[in-house]
Protein backbone atom coordinates (compact mmCIF):
# COMPACT_ATOMS: atom_id res chain seq x y z
CA UNK A 1 0.00 0.00 0.00
CA UNK A 2 3.08 1.94 0.21
CA UNK A 3 2.71 3.23 -3.53
CA UNK A 4 -1.34 3.86 -3.63
CA UNK A 5 -2.54 0.81 -5.35
CA UNK A 6 -5.36 -0.89 -3.90
CA UNK A 7 -4.80 -3.77 -1.05
CA UNK A 8 -7.76 -6.36 -2.05
CA UNK A 9 -6.10 -9.20 0.58
CA UNK A 10 -9.52 -8.39 2.52
CA UNK A 11 -12.17 -11.02 1.24
CA UNK A 12 -14.30 -8.57 2.84
CA UNK A 13 -15.48 -6.65 -0.55
CA UNK A 14 -19.25 -7.55 0.65
CA UNK A 15 -19.37 -4.74 3.40
CA UNK A 16 -17.76 -2.64 0.94
CA UNK A 17 -19.88 -2.43 -1.71
CA UNK A 18 -22.72 -2.04 1.19
CA UNK A 19 -20.99 1.25 2.08
CA UNK A 20 -20.46 2.27 -1.46
CA UNK A 21 -23.48 1.43 -3.24
CA UNK A 22 -26.10 1.54 -0.10
CA UNK A 23 -28.65 -1.97 -0.29
CA UNK A 24 -27.88 -2.46 -4.27
CA UNK A 25 -25.14 -5.10 -2.51
CA UNK A 26 -27.91 -7.45 -2.23
CA UNK A 27 -27.67 -7.65 -5.69
CA UNK A 28 -24.23 -8.51 -6.63
CA UNK A 29 -21.50 -11.32 -5.85
CA UNK A 30 -17.74 -11.63 -5.14
CA UNK A 31 -15.28 -14.67 -5.99
CA UNK A 32 -11.72 -15.42 -6.07
CA UNK A 33 -10.31 -16.86 -8.79
CA UNK A 34 -6.41 -18.03 -8.36
CA UNK A 35 -4.90 -19.13 -11.46
CA UNK A 36 -1.05 -20.18 -13.08
CA UNK A 37 0.16 -17.43 -15.66
CA UNK A 38 1.25 -19.41 -18.63
CA UNK A 39 4.22 -18.82 -19.13
CA UNK A 40 5.06 -17.44 -16.25
CA UNK A 41 7.50 -14.50 -15.87
CA UNK A 42 10.99 -14.78 -14.71
CA UNK A 43 10.56 -18.83 -15.64
CA UNK A 44 9.21 -18.99 -11.84
CA UNK A 45 5.72 -20.58 -11.75
CA UNK A 46 3.88 -18.00 -9.21
CA UNK A 47 0.43 -17.85 -9.07
CA UNK A 48 -2.11 -14.40 -7.82
CA UNK A 49 -5.71 -13.72 -6.92
CA UNK A 50 -8.42 -12.02 -8.99
CA UNK A 51 -11.13 -9.99 -7.04
CA UNK A 52 -13.85 -9.23 -9.62
CA UNK A 53 -17.87 -8.92 -8.74
CA UNK A 54 -20.36 -10.24 -10.76
CA UNK A 55 -23.73 -8.52 -11.12
CA UNK A 56 -27.52 -9.89 -11.22
CA UNK A 57 -29.71 -9.07 -13.29
CA UNK A 58 -32.58 -11.45 -12.44
CA UNK A 59 -35.90 -10.12 -10.53
CA UNK A 60 -35.78 -9.67 -6.82
CA UNK A 61 -38.01 -13.10 -6.67
CA UNK A 62 -35.13 -15.04 -8.22
CA UNK A 63 -32.42 -13.00 -6.05
CA UNK A 64 -33.62 -14.45 -3.08
CA UNK A 65 -33.67 -17.62 -4.16
CA UNK A 66 -30.45 -17.36 -5.35
CA UNK A 67 -29.58 -16.08 -1.74
CA UNK A 68 -30.98 -18.98 -0.18
CA UNK A 69 -29.13 -21.61 -1.94
CA UNK A 70 -25.48 -21.13 -2.22
CA UNK A 71 -23.81 -21.01 -5.65
CA UNK A 72 -20.18 -22.12 -6.52
CA UNK A 73 -18.46 -19.31 -8.97
CA UNK A 74 -17.82 -21.93 -11.22
CA UNK A 75 -21.49 -22.02 -11.92
CA UNK A 76 -21.79 -18.12 -11.97
CA UNK A 77 -19.40 -18.42 -15.03
CA UNK A 78 -20.91 -21.31 -16.89
CA UNK A 79 -24.54 -19.28 -16.52
CA UNK A 80 -22.50 -16.08 -17.60
CA UNK A 81 -20.64 -18.17 -20.43
CA UNK A 82 -24.18 -19.57 -21.48
CA UNK A 83 -25.68 -16.30 -21.37
CA UNK A 84 -23.05 -15.52 -23.77
CA UNK A 85 -22.88 -18.09 -26.28
CA UNK A 86 -26.66 -17.94 -26.26
CA UNK A 87 -26.99 -14.51 -28.43
CA UNK A 88 -23.99 -15.80 -30.80
CA UNK A 89 -26.47 -18.81 -31.32
CA UNK A 90 -28.85 -16.76 -31.81
CA UNK A 91 -27.13 -14.20 -34.34
CA UNK A 92 -25.48 -17.31 -36.13
CA UNK A 93 -29.62 -18.62 -36.43
CA UNK A 94 -30.41 -14.77 -37.63
CA UNK A 95 -27.25 -14.74 -39.90
CA UNK A 96 -28.42 -18.15 -41.64
CA UNK A 97 -31.61 -16.67 -41.78
CA UNK A 98 -30.79 -13.40 -43.62
CA UNK A 99 -28.12 -15.67 -45.72
CA UNK A 100 -31.32 -18.05 -47.22
CA UNK A 101 -33.22 -14.67 -47.67
CA UNK A 102 -30.57 -13.25 -49.56
CA UNK A 103 -30.23 -16.38 -51.47
CA UNK A 104 -33.90 -16.63 -52.49
CA UNK A 105 -34.55 -12.90 -53.19
CA UNK A 106 -31.25 -13.42 -55.69
CA UNK A 107 -33.37 -16.47 -57.29
CA UNK A 108 -36.76 -14.88 -57.67
CA UNK A 109 -34.75 -11.40 -59.16
CA UNK A 110 -33.09 -13.87 -61.62
CA UNK A 111 -36.76 -15.58 -62.25
CA UNK A 112 -38.22 -12.43 -62.82
CA UNK A 113 -35.86 -11.06 -65.30
CA UNK A 114 -35.74 -13.82 -67.37
CA UNK A 115 -39.40 -14.11 -67.37
CA UNK A 116 -39.18 -10.46 -68.37
CA UNK A 117 -37.36 -11.28 -71.42
CA UNK A 118 -39.62 -14.22 -71.96
CA UNK A 119 -42.27 -11.24 -71.81
CA UNK A 120 -40.40 -9.32 -74.35
CA UNK A 121 -40.04 -11.76 -77.22
CA UNK A 122 -43.72 -12.96 -76.65
CA UNK A 123 -44.96 -9.44 -76.90
CA UNK A 124 -42.86 -8.88 -79.92
CA UNK A 125 -43.94 -11.77 -81.41
CA UNK A 126 -47.63 -10.83 -80.89
CA UNK A 127 -46.74 -7.72 -82.55
CA UNK A 128 -44.98 -9.75 -85.48
CA UNK A 129 -48.07 -11.78 -85.64
CA UNK A 130 -50.58 -8.95 -85.91
CA UNK A 131 -48.27 -7.29 -88.36
CA UNK A 132 -48.31 -10.17 -90.40
CA UNK A 133 -51.99 -10.69 -90.32
CA UNK A 134 -52.57 -6.70 -91.51
CA UNK A 135 -49.62 -7.60 -94.31
CA UNK A 136 -51.60 -10.72 -95.67
CA UNK A 137 -55.07 -8.83 -95.36
CA UNK A 138 -53.52 -6.22 -97.61
CA UNK A 139 -52.37 -8.43 -100.08
CA UNK A 140 -55.75 -10.70 -100.13
CA UNK A 141 -57.28 -6.92 -101.03
CA UNK A 142 -54.76 -6.31 -103.92
CA UNK A 143 -54.94 -9.95 -105.33
CA UNK A 144 -58.89 -9.07 -105.65
CA UNK A 145 -58.11 -5.75 -106.92
CA UNK A 146 -55.53 -7.11 -109.73
CA UNK A 147 -57.92 -9.62 -110.40
CA UNK A 148 -60.83 -7.28 -111.07
CA UNK A 149 -58.58 -5.07 -113.36
CA UNK A 150 -57.62 -8.03 -115.26
CA UNK A 151 -60.82 -9.67 -115.35
CA UNK A 152 -61.81 -5.91 -116.84
CA UNK A 153 -59.33 -5.88 -119.31
CA UNK A 154 -59.70 -9.39 -120.34
CA UNK A 155 -63.32 -9.62 -119.84
CA UNK A 156 -62.94 -12.99 -118.53
CA UNK A 157 -66.10 -15.02 -117.65
CA UNK A 158 -64.85 -17.15 -115.40
CA UNK A 159 -63.03 -14.86 -113.50
CA UNK A 160 -66.18 -12.87 -112.57
CA UNK A 161 -68.08 -15.13 -111.05
CA UNK A 162 -65.35 -16.18 -108.60
CA UNK A 163 -64.86 -12.15 -108.37
CA UNK A 164 -68.77 -12.14 -107.14
CA UNK A 165 -67.88 -15.17 -104.48
CA UNK A 166 -65.07 -13.81 -103.13
CA UNK A 167 -66.58 -10.40 -101.92
CA UNK A 168 -64.08 -10.52 -98.57
CA UNK A 169 -62.49 -6.76 -100.07
CA UNK A 170 -63.88 -4.26 -102.40
CA UNK A 171 -61.57 -1.86 -103.42
CA UNK A 172 -62.19 1.10 -101.96
CA UNK A 173 -63.72 0.31 -99.09
CA UNK A 174 -60.48 -0.34 -96.79
CA UNK A 175 -62.47 -3.55 -95.22
CA UNK A 176 -60.85 -7.26 -95.13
Amino acid sequence: MDDGDLDFSSMSMGSYFDDVLGGAAEHLACCTHTHTCNPPAHDLPHSHTCHHVHSKFAASASSDAAADSPTEPEDAHATSRSKKRRPSGNRAAVRKYREKKKEHTAVLQEEAARLRAMNEQLTKKVQDHAALEAEAARLRCLLVDVRGRIEGEIGAFPYQRRAAKSDECKPGTGTN
